[in-house]
């Protein structure tokens, strides 16, 4: 019996509190994405996402659409997303590859034109202790 009980206590489920969406090769560069993310680090879900669906930026929509994402992953540990401060935790952005070409340039020259692309992580949390006070 004891240790039915011991084997219990290692198994036992524990309350999902974080939910992580992590995306690859986003056709956008990195500075101007960390330009949206800025704004939205350390808030309220709800208030990112407002933020982010009046944002004109191009980076703002790409973002958007990943903090969408993460919600409906919390969502499927969590029943009850009304009971529950959600805050925006990390926000990562790296440079992902880059596509490299050569443009004609002036007196038969050569141009290398870089196309940037990124790599982003989005984490959210329910009981991060906000220092901000929004």
């Amino acid at each position: 019996m004891e240790s039915n009980n011991y084997i219990n206590f290692f198994f036992k489920k524990k309350k999902y509190t974080k939910s992580v969406a992590d995306v690859r090769n986003i056709y956008c560069s990195p500075r101007k994405l960390r330009l949206v993310a800025d704004i939205i680090r350390n808030k309220k879900v709800e208030y990112s996402l407002f933020i982010l669906k009046n944002i004109k930026n191009k980076g703002g929509g790409i973002i958007y659409k990943i903090l969408l994402s993460v919600i409906s992953n919390w969502k499927n540990y969590e029943n009850n997303i009304n009971n529950y401060n959600i805050y925006i935790e990390k926000v990562l952005i790296n440079q992902g590859y880059q596509l490299k070409k050569i443009r004609p340039g002036p007196q038969g020259r050569g141009n290398k034109v870089r196309k940037r692309y990124s790599n982003l992580k989005i984490i959210i949390n329910s009981k991060f202790n906000n220092y901000y006070g929004t």
